[in-house]
């Protein structure tokens, strides 16, 4: 997590997640300093502590074993993480830092970690970002990895406008549950009696709002994405749905963050399958909707798809999530 400005709460925030997820997985909580060649001072402002100023290596690693002062990695030992580590990084050398942090964290674990920079070489499996109520002016490292936040938080500093509730641990990585739809769609020839647990779990882990609905086998050949398409936009009543097939199992959090995240300035975001898979993952605006049957009214094809979903964002079927061990 990062934040647009000095004091705005982001650690308290990541104190407070630490706290209440300590007891499910073990948390290692990370804090990156990154350290300008030309600085000479500290790189909060003022005199600080001197250890930025006396970083002589291109990064080091500092793990916390007080968990009774004010300092940040010592407040997120005392949340309940199991290990806390300061990383003092070179910008040049980013990278290399965070590889060596990573290194830290055993497998099976998973972190919270304070940083804007760290998102420009590794990239989140959820990203929140801490700003303060009217905060206009927004520092250089938070501006650059704009792109990424999953949610902007708004801050006084002690109180967040996130619910913690809708943070929660998903197979071993952090999920968000976002006011929008998923739909399961059963694309069988006979529908399966057998409900897709896990899926549907890992789903009400991340929406709001989750459905599951049956698609019929048309004799006219329609395309299946435009079919069920058609079956579960009316459905939703947030502006963005996930569709997503019957088959297979959970919904990786990093994935579902994924989607979101790569939305703007298309209407359709969609894992990219092997040809034949059938029924492909995506995310879906509802305003798609009049176009998808008004298609389907017409000849359907898999050709039309294209011409219906307009500019579509394609993504692998196993995004890049923080390559920490345990997510």
């Amino acid at each position: 997590m990062g934040a647009t400005g000095r004091n705005r709460g982001k650690t308290e925030l990541a104190c407070r997640i630490v706290a209440r997820h300590a007891g499910r997985a073990p948390i290692a909580a990370l804090k990156v300093t990154t350290v300008a060649h030309d600085e000479g001072g500290c790189p909060r402002g003022g005199e600080g502590c001197g250890a930025c100023a006396a970083l002589g290596e291109s990064w080091c690693v500092m793990r916390e074993l007080d968990a009774t002062s004010d300092k940040d990695t010592s407040r997120l030992l005392a949340s309940g993480a199991r290990a806390s580590y300061w990383l003092r990084v070179r910008e040049g050398d980013l990278a290399a830092g965070a590889r060596g942090v990573l290194a830290h964290v055993p497998a099976g674990w998973v972190s919270v970690c304070e940083s804007n920079s760290l998102a420009r070489v590794v990239e989140p499996g959820l990203f929140l970002q801490v700003r303060a109520a009217g905060e206009r002016a927004v520092k250089p490292s938070a501006q650059a990895v704009a792109s990424l936040v999953d949610r902007m938080v708004v801050s006084d500093g002690e109180s967040f406008d996130l619910d913690l509730e809708r943070i929660s641990l998903c197979d071993g990585a952090w999920a968000l549950r976002r006011d929008a739809c998923a739909v399961v769609v059963e694309v069988e020839e006979t529908p399966s009696e057998r409900r897709p647990e896990p899926l549907l779990a890992s789903l009400r882990a991340q929406f709001t709002q989750v459905e599951t609905t049956a698609l019929p086998r048309r004799a006219d050949g329609a395309a299946p994405l435009l079919s069920a398409l058609a079956a579960a936009l009316p459905l939703a009543r947030h502006d963005w749905c996930l569709v997503t097939p019957s088959r297979g199992g959970a919904l990786p959090a990093p994935l579902g963050n994924a989607l979101f995240r790569h939305r703007e300035g298309v209407e359709a975001v969609v894992v990219r399958e092997r040809p034949g898979a059938g029924l492909p993952v995506g995310l879906f605006h509802r305003r798609l909707l009049p176009r998808v049957l008004a298609a389907l009214d017409g000849s359907p094809s898999h050709s039309a798809e294209r011409a219906v979903l307009g500019r579509v964002r394609e993504l692998d079927g196993a995004p890049a999530a923080a390559p920490e061990p345990g997510g």
